[in-house]
C-alpha cells in the first residue's frame, strides 16, 4: 500500500508534476455519482497505468466536489480502513479539464471507468478518451471511434470486476494484498455478497471474486460480513440532513435528476423536512420533476421509486408515468399512497435497479423534448 499512497500523494501535486518533464498526461475518470465502485475503479486503474507507463503522469479523478464526497459514507469508511487520506485525492473541483485540453491537447488522454457517456462538464475530454470500462446498458446516443477507443462494456455487477480482470490478466504483480482487497470488497458490496439470487452477481463477478479469494486468501465465508460492514457504513446517515441525502448518490440522466437514497423513499419521506428538501432541490436546479430511487438491503432487498413534480399536470411527470406503465410487468410495480407532488411505487422485481431505469428515463426525456 505504501507505493500506492506515495503515488496518490505525488499526483495530487500534479501541477508540479507537469513541470517535471512528463511527456504524456492520462486521466482516469469515474462517474459523477462517485460511488464506491467508481472511486475504487478510478484509483486503481490510474495506478495500474502509472506503473505500466512510467513516462505518463496519470491523474485519477473522483468526479465529485470534495465537499460532496464526504456524503459518500461508505467511501470514507473504506479509505479510512485502508489508510488512504482524503486530502491525497484529486476531486473534480480541483482540476480544470478545459485548461489541460488547451495546454496539453496533443499529449492528453483519458480512460472512463464506470460510465461511457460524458456529462456536460466533462465533454471537453471527448476527443481525448482512449479507453472505456463500464457495466451499464449501452447508450446508443453516443458513438466512439472504434479505431481509437478501446471499449469494454459488459453487464456485470461491478466495474471493479472488469478492472480486476484486466489487471489480473496483464500485470497481476501490481495487485498487492491491500489493493486486491479494495477491489474485492467493492465487488462484494456491488453484488450484495456475490449471491446470484439477489440479481446483481453475474458469472464474471463470481469468477473474479473466487480468483481473488483463492489468490489472496480472502474467506468466502466472510462475504456477508464484508457486505454488512459496508452497507452499515453506507446507511450511516445519522449526521446527514434530508438535503444532503439527496446528493449522496445523485445522477443526472439527460435533463432528469435521480437521487439514489440509502433507504426506501417511503421511509425517507417520513423524515422531518424531507419534502421541503425535495422542493428546494427542484427549485435550485430549475426543474419541475425528478425521480427518487430507494434501496433497503438491511434484511432482504427492497426497492421503491417516486416521481416528484410541482403539480399533478406536469408534462414530464405524465410522460415518465406513461413510460413506466409500459414496463409495469417487467418491474413489477405496485402503487403506494401518493399525492399531487409524490407518485410512489414499490419495485417488486429487485433485480432491476437504477441502471435498468436509465433507458426508460432517456426515452421519456426524448419524448418530452421532441
Amino acid at each position: 500500500m505504501e507505493k500506492f499512497t506515495c503515488y496518490l500523494k505525488s499526483v495530487k501535486l500534479f501541477k508540479n508534476c507537469l513541470a517535471s518533464g512528463k511527456k504524456q498526461i492520462h486521466i482516469s475518470l469515474g462517474n459523477e455519482s462517485c460511488d464506491l465502485d467508481s472511486m475504487v475503479s478510478s484509483l486503481i486503474w490510474g495506478y495500474f497505468v502509472s506503473v505500466s507507463k512510467p513516462e505518463y503522469l496519470v491523474l485519477p479523478v473522483l468526479n465529485v466536489t470534495r465537499e460532496n464526497f464526504l456524503l459518500r459514507t461508505e467511501n470514507c469508511f473504506v479509505l479510512e480502513q485502508a489508510g488512504i487520506e482524503i486530502d491525497n485525492l484529486i476531486f473534480r473541483d480541483q482540476i480544470d479539464f478545459t485548461e489541460l485540453s488547451k495546454n496539453y491537447t496533443s499529449c492528453l488522454s483519458a480512460t472512463l471507468v464506470d460510465h461511457h457517456v460524458l456529462n456536460k462538464n466533462d465533454e471537453i475530454l471527448y476527443k481525448h478518451v482512449t479507453q472505456i470500462f463500464d457495466h451499464r446498458p449501452l447508450d446508443s446516443s453516443v458513438s466512439w471511434d472504434v479505431g481509437k477507443v478501446i471499449k469494454r462494456i459488459e453487464q456485470v455487477g461491478s466495474c471493479c470486476t472488469l478492472i480486476s480482470d484486466e489487471i489480473l490478466r496483464k500485470s497481476p504483480h501490481i495487485l498487492t494484498l491491500p489493493l486486491s482487497y479494495l477491489l474485492y470488497q467493492t465487488i462484494i458490496y456491488d453484488t450484495i455478497a456475490l449471491v446470484p439470487e439477489n440479481g446483481k452477481a453475474k458469472p464474471l463477478d463470481i469468477d473474479i471474486g473466487l480468483e481473488l479469494e483463492k489468490t489472496y486468501n480472502f474467506s468466502a465465508e466472510k462475504r456477508q460480513e464484508v457486505f454488512d460492514k459496508l452497507w452499515a457504513a453506507h446507511n450511516d446517515i445519522s449526521n446527514l440532513t434530508p438535503k444532503q441525502l439527496l446528493y449522496k448518490d445523485l445522477k443526472l440522466i439527460d435533463g432528469i435528476y435521480i437521487p439514489g437514497l440509502p433507504t426506501l423513499v417511503e421511509d425517507y419521506l417520513k423524515l422531518d423536512g424531507s419534502l421541503q428538501a425535495i422542493r428546494d432541490f427542484a427549485d435550485n436546479h430549475n426543474v419541475t420533476c425528478l425521480i427518487l430511487i430507494g434501496l433497503d438491503a438491511s434484511i432482504t432487498v427492497k426497492r421503491d421509486l417516486a416521481i416528484y413534480s410541482k403539480n399533478s399536470d406536469d408534462k414530464l411527470k405524465k410522460i415518465l408515468l406513461g413510460t413506466l406503465q409500459n414496463n409495469w410487468e417487467e418491474f413489477k410495480f405496485e402503487k403506494r399512497p401518493s399525492d399531487d407532488e409524490i407518485y410512489l411505487l414499490h419495485v417488486h422485481n429487485i433485480k432491476l435497479s437504477r441502471k435498468q431505469l436509465v433507458p426508460l428515463v432517456k426515452d421519456a426525456w426524448l419524448k418530452f423534448t421532441a
